[in-house]
């Protein structure tokens, strides 16, 4: 069997990997994590103590079990993939040229609609990214 690629795509691919667990969190991700995880911590010491007293009731093991799998779910979610897309947006904006904004502009009834267009036109990319390019190019034109 073949490897499905040249080990150079896969080598970039797993440096883009670290890359993005790499990347700096502010302190509300930082907060909002370590808050989230304590309380899915916390729902598990509950289900623990419940199971361990005499007469545990099912429907509350499994709702403080519950608990702590949505609560730990967060924060890994939030810790490992929070800001995906706005780095995915960063890089569509980047991307953007000048002319394709002016395209967008030029075929649009107004501001609203410059920034829907660009949005259509360049999937992923998103609001605030939109409407900050659209007021560049506003800017840059006067």
């Amino acid at each position: 069997m073949t490897w499905p690629g040249p080990l150079e795509s896969s080598s970039q691919a797993a440096d883009a990997m670290a890359e993005h667990l790499r990347r700096p969190r502010g302190g509300a991700t930082i907060a909002y994590v370590v808050a989230t995880a304590a309380g899915g911590a916390g729902a598990l010491v509950i289900a623990a103590a419940q199971l361990a007293s005499g007469s545990p009731s099912v429907m509350d093991v499994l709702l403080w079990a519950a608990i702590a799998v949505f609560l730990l779910g967060g924060a890994a979610h939030r810790w490992w993939l929070g800001g995906r897309n706005e780095e995915r947006s960063l890089r569509i904006a980047a991307a953007i040229r000048p002319e394709q904004v002016a395209a967008a502009i030029r075929g649009s009834s107004g501001e609203i609609d410059a920034v829907r267009r660009l949005r259509v036109s360049h999937p992923g990319l998103g609001l605030r990214h939109a409407y900050d390019l659209y007021q560049h190019y506003e800017r840059e034109r006067r």
